[in-house]
Formats: structure tokens, sequence, C-alpha cells
């Protein structure tokens, strides 16, 4: 038989295991023949997403497959499906987005084994992985994928054995949508992503081992095609195919490693018993925990100043400085919502009131930290930012000269808040 027909034999090896439909890349064949038996081949598989980064997923393969067919006999379309088990993680990371569905298509690497030592054929399958909901709290969940091989399209030539292997996948075209439908832009994707897939070491590829007997009784030469021929496959798949999966192992462990978040922040905090306001800005950098939805964080407030009426008629600023006493802490759930806990101690360098100093200086402090509670209004968006409000008590002040108790008495106090917004750091 000629080149081009052998090629074109072979690529029809391609609809055989294009019966393998990943979910998430992988697609698997299962119906078909009466005289068909179940097969199954389960995969472990480290995946680079957005935002979660590495992470597991675990593909179980089936499929209805005869274990022997003859020389001369077409193999027939087979119904497909597959099934990819996703961790709690990734719901996590996908859902502190807004999303609440993931849908996309995957490509699968399969090496074909051609009877009769006739040579392997490498190829890609390109599948369609269908809606699945993400579930809300955060919890491992399961994406399916369907669909039919092409029938009609590989006739057995020679005998022997024929081999089915899946040797690797990559996720593209992914979209995670949110509550009205809508994509989620997930940086530095816009409305679809792509995910490499590393085979984990020591998995399995075999799909299938396929006995080919020399059962044809057709008395015309077996390496002449059938009288009537199915029409040629396409040359090209029917979308173009990304790039190779990477054969190296990610550098980075799964599902341990931390999201880093990084924000500027400006806002206004309004001191009651002074009656003013002191402008804030700076930033915070976070390092948000995927597999518990909790973050701690480096906060970092400028030095700022003051503007206040105390008395209800006297003018009065303050140069005033924060020194954090630990981390700030806190969390971020699958709804949006983040709260946070910080602790400062409150410095004043200088104190003037009508334009005159009355106090401050190097020890002028708050004579215990300052506890912050703040907490989003409306949905937190991880990788643009968000509003945060709280209140707090500013502790009595400690050091600042001889009108100590007097500042003390026009600045401590209850009440006081903060509004600030958080934009991201790209």
């Amino acid at each position: 038989m000629g080149v081009h027909k052998r090629q074109a034999r072979a690529r029809s090896a391609l609809s055989v295991v294009a019966a393998a439909g990943l979910v998430t890349g992988l697609v698997t064949l299962s119906g078909g023949s009466a005289s068909a038996d179940p097969v199954k081949l389960t995969q472990k598989y480290t995946c680079k997403f957005p935002i979660i980064s590495n992470d597991p997923i675990e593909v179980e393969i089936t499929a209805d497959m005869p274990a022997t067919m003859n020389v001369g006999e077409t193999v027939p379309e087979y119904d497909i499906k597959a099934v990819t088990k996703v961790s709690a993680r990734a719901a996590q990371g996908l859902g502190v987005m807004g999303a609440v569905t993931l849908e996309g298509k995957a490509t699968a690497d399969v090496n074909v084994t051609l009877p009769g030592g006739t040579g392997n054929l490498p190829i890609k399958v390109v599948n369609t992985v269908a809606k699945g909901d993400i579930p809300n709290p955060a919890a491992g969940f399961t994406l399916t994928a369907t669909g039919k091989s092409p029938g009609s399209l590989l006739t057995w030539e020679k005998e022997g054995t024929a081999k089915f292997d899946v040797t690797g996948l990559k996720l593209h075209n992914m979209i995670a949508r949110d509550a009205d439908g809508n994509p989620v832009q997930l940086p530095p994707n816009g409305d679809e992503f792509p995910a490499d897939c590393t085979l984990d070491a020591g998995q399995p590829t075999a799909l299938h081992t396929m006995t080919i007997g020399g059962g044809s009784t057709d008395p015309t030469d077996p390496t002449d095609p059938p009288t009537d021929p199915p029409t040629d496959p396409p040359t090209d798949p029917p979308t173009d195919p990304p790039t190779d999966p990477p054969t190296d192992p990610p550098t980075d462990p799964p599902g341990d490693e931390p999201v880093k978040l990084d924000f500027d922040i400006k806002g206004n905090s309004f001191i009651k018993a002074a009656n003013g306001n002191a402008p804030l800005s700076g930033g915070i950098n976070t390092r948000y925990d995927l597999n518990k939805g909790t973050f701690d964080a480096d906060l970092r407030l400028d030095p700022t100043k003051g503007k206040f009426t105390i008395m209800g008629f006297l003018p009065t600023t303050a140069d005033i400085a924060f020194e954090q006493t630990g981390k700030t802490t806190g969390t971020l759930d699958t709804a949006g919502a983040l709260k946070s806990k910080s602790e400062m101690f409150v410095k004043l360098s200088s104190v003037n009131a009508f334009g005159l100093p009355i106090g401050g200086g190097a020890d002028c402090k708050t004579s215990s930290a300052a506890k912050v509670d703040l907490a989003s209004e409306g949905r937190f968006q991880p990788y643009k930012g968000g509003k945060l409000k709280g209140t707090y008590t500013l502790p009595g002040l400690k050091g600042c000269g001889v009108l100590n108790d007097i500042i003390s008495t026009f600045m401590a106090g209850p009440g006081n808040t903060i509004d600030m917004d958080l934009t991201y750091k790209s």
C-alpha cells in the first residue's frame, strides 16, 4: 500500500482513541460492539492553573473495546465518557474569583502501536470538557466529558497486537464563568486560560491492548482498501492543538505553595475624639493559602498628617506613623468576603495647635497596640482588589510631653473608622 494510504489508515487509529475523550483532556471509549470488553485507565497529572499554580488532578478513562478483531474488520463508532477529579484547592481558587462553573477543551497525547510491526503513530486528540459546577463551599469535584468517536475509519490490515497508550494532556480554551454566565478574568489571561499538565512519575499509560487475528474472508489483497471506503479523515484536527505538553516535571510542589498577591492602599481614617481625618496610603503583601482560605500579610502604612478640630474649634494637626506588631491575618472565602485583623502602635511625632507645637516626639505613641479589624464591602477580587471598612479603638497615649494627658483625651477613644481601597499590583 502507498505511503499516503498507510498514513491515512494510521490516522484512522486516532479515531479509535479519539474516543479516549478526556474531561481534562483525555477521552474514553464506552459502548461499541456487543463483544466489547470494558477497559479502564486511571492517571494522575499535575497541572499549572492560574491562581492555583501546580495542582493535582486524577483522570479515570473508561471504555468498551473488543479484546480481539480480525484483519479486514472495521472499527465501529464508540460512545465517549471520562471523569476527572479536581481538588478542593482548585474549587477554592476559582471560587474566590467568582467562578461557579468550568468548561473548555483538552488535547490528549496518544501513541498507537500498530499491529504487525508497522510502527508507532503519535497523535493529538482535541476534545470538549463539559460544563461542570464548582462547589461552594469549596470541595473536591468532578468534570465529565461525553461524545462519540468517528466510526468506520479504521480497517485492520495486519495481524498482531495493537496498543493504545495515553501519554499526556493539556487543557486549553478553559472558561470559568460567574453566576451570570460571564467569563471570569483570570490574569494574566483573558476570558480563556490554558493549563499545562505533566503526567506524574510512575503512572500507567496503557488504555488497551487488542489482538488482531487473520480472520479476514475477503479474497482480495488485504492491503487494498474496501470497495466503498469511507471518506478520508481530515488531515488537520478540528482545531489547532496547542503546543506539546511539557515533559519536565513541575518545579513547584502541587497543592502547598501560597498564592502571593500584592496591593496598593489608599484610604482614610476618621478619628472621632479629635473630630478629623488622616489620609492613608501604603501597601500590603499577602500570602493566600488556598487549602484553608486564609492569608497572612505584611502591611505597610506610610507616615501621614492628620487634621483635626478639638474642643469643637481648635485646629490641630498631628504627624502620624504606624508600627505593626505582627502579621496581618485574615480569611477570603468563595463568596468574595474578606476579613482581616491587624495590630499596630500609632505614633505621633508632633502635635500642633494653631500651628504651635504642644507635644509629640519620638516616644509619643499609644500605650498598647490598636486592634484594627476590617471587612470587605462587596466582593473582593484577588486580581483586582476591593474596598475594606472597619471601626477601631485608639488606646490612650504616653510619652507625648507635659500635655500628654490632654493630647490623649482629645485623640484616644472608640468609634474611629477606616475606609480603604486595595488595588492589585500586577
